[in-house]
């Protein structure tokens, strides 16, 4: 059966698998892959890799303009003068599923620089945002980023409210504003401020605000009436009875770069919260006393570069955790972990110093349900000597990834000493300007594997060109792939 012949719907999907480059290709195949081509290549049209590319820019400009109907036109001549307003092929505009503010005006902004146009281009901008709209675009999720750098606001809230469709289906929001003295965001705040008479399908939602005062209502108001599934606070702490009011939808928590107290007794009350995360909350403190864990349910946990006790980590943890984030891990905290995790299947950590690796590393092999063990490296702490330790009490791993050089000795002694039958291991090769030694990291994973005839995948997270392997680094590489083994870089797989 040729492609072709597939269903719509199933040749749909085969092509949201292609990557960018390969899609724009099957434009120019036949009429049949660009009709289906189209709307998976204007889903999300203002995310462009190359956005600093000029041509990439005026060719999103100028498809967009050959969109706008007479009254939009005539809102932009002003601004703009005069254009040649060509029919387009296709109505792209309701394509567009995923929508970034900012984006969209630095590719606007970008267009009139190129084209001598004045860079003020707000009315162009509620032109493209009205388009959108009027022809029916089903938006799934809203990036309204508003930084020093581009601050025009957003249009009037009657342009998202006016046209079938526009927001109601909205399921993502993101929220990034500065602090700009330039802007009152009153176009924002009304935005925020009825956006849930509109929509009730928001389940993502992420906000990093300066003077979140000014918004408290209005994100107060999407918590309490939105069925949020998923919260990200970047600098900003939701006050737990706002987030009580989500206690039976809030699935995933996270907070970053939070500077002051965090009141952790809450999370009792959110009955299907799974994930919860602290990261780069240096600064914070966290208040516990009356968290009772026997109510938590969390699946996952991550705890990064905080000041975590483990009177908290005591607390957060319990038999229903699968996988866990830690950074600066100790001993005390590892025999937590072993008591009050048993079925514990995935563990990131990073040491904060030397000293703890004797008795930590000990503790945390023996975590029998433990079958993913990812270990990041600190400037502080001795890689070699870590590695070396792990490889004699490693015992029941399966998958391990050390995101950090290891000089060769010890990378041999690891392999010469490390008990566990590793079924994905990803490590670091540097960038070695002697490919003899290059090559003996290669050897050392072969005779690994001739002893224990484990390994199904390897991947290298390498600083060095795949395509200036020598010949018997080759050799190495066909061997390990004769015995079973995939070969691939680390950017193709992951824990």
């Amino acid at each position: 059966m040729s492609l072709p012949s597939l269903p719509n719907e199933c040749f749909s999907i085969i092509l949201t698998f292609l990557d960018n480059k390969s899609l724009y290709k099957c434009l120019f195949i036949n009429r049949h892959y660009c009709k289906l081509s189209i709307p998976i290549v204007w889903r999300d049209p203002f995310f462009l890799p190359n956005s600093k590319k000029s041509s990439n820019s005026i060719s999103l400009i100028n498809t967009l303009l050959t969109c706008l109907d007479k009254d939009e036109v005539s809102s932009i001549i002003s601004c703009i003068g005069n254009f040649d307003n060509k029919t387009p092929l296709f109505e792209y505009g309701k394509f567009i599923r995923k929508f970034n503010h900012d984006q969209c005006v630095k590719q606007v902004t970008n267009w009139l620089i190129i084209n001598n146009q004045n860079p003020r281009g707000k009315k162009l901008i509620d032109a493209i945002y009205h388009m959108i709209m009027r022809v029916g675009s089903n938006l799934q999720e809203l990036n309204i980023e508003i930084t020093k750098s581009s601050y025009i606001e957003l249009p009037e809230i009657s342009i998202f409210t006016t046209y079938k469709s526009g927001i109601s289906n909205l399921r993502s929001l993101y929220l990034h504003l500065t602090n700009n003295h330039i802007l009152d965001y009153q176009d924002t705040k009304e935005f925020l401020s009825v956006i849930s008479k509109f929509c009730n399908r928001i389940i993502n939602f992420e906000l990093c605000i300066d003077g979140f005062y000014k918004f408290a209502k209005q994100i107060s108001d999407i918590i309490r009436l939105q069925p949020l599934e998923r919260i990200c606070s970047c600098r900003n702490v939701i006050s737990d009875l706002e987030l009580e009011y989500r206690s039976e939808t809030l699935k995933v928590l996270l907070f970053k770069d939070v500077e002051r107290s965090i009141d952790l007794s809450f999370m009792s009350k959110l009955e299907c919260l799974e994930y919860f995360g602290l990261e780069f909350c240096y600064d914070a403190i966290f208040k516990h006393e009356i968290l009772n864990k026997r109510k938590l349910q969390l699946k996952e946990l991550k705890l990064w570069f905080c000041n975590i006790t483990k009177e908290i980590i005591s607390s957060l943890c319990n038999e229903t955790l699968l996988k866990l984030t830690l950074w600066n891990i100790t001993p005390e905290i590892a025999k937590i972990i072993k008591e009050s995790c048993p079925n514990i299947r995935s563990l990131c950590i990073q040491f904060g110093t030397n000293n703890l690796f004797d008795s930590t590393i000990p503790i945390i092999c023996q975590l029998k349900s433990l079958k993913i063990l990812d270990i990041k490296s600190f400037y502080r702490i001795d890689d070699n000597l870590l590695v070396r330790i792990i490889g004699n009490y490693l015992i029941s791993v399966e998958y391990l990834f050390f995101d950090f050089s290891i000089e060769l000795s010890s990378f041999e002694y690891f392999t010469n000493n490390c008990k566990a039958n590793l079924k994905k291991w990803i490590i670091t090769i540097s960038n070695i300007s002697n490919n003899s030694l290059r090559k003996n990291y290669l050897i050392c994973v072969n005779n690994f594997q001739r002893v224990h005839k484990s390994l199904k995948v390897l991947g290298i997270k390498e600083y060095w060109n795949w395509l200036d392997c020598t010949n018997e680094e080759r050799e190495i590489i066909d061997s390990l792939k004769n015995q079973g083994i995939d070969v691939i870089s680390c950017d193709e797989l992951s824990l």
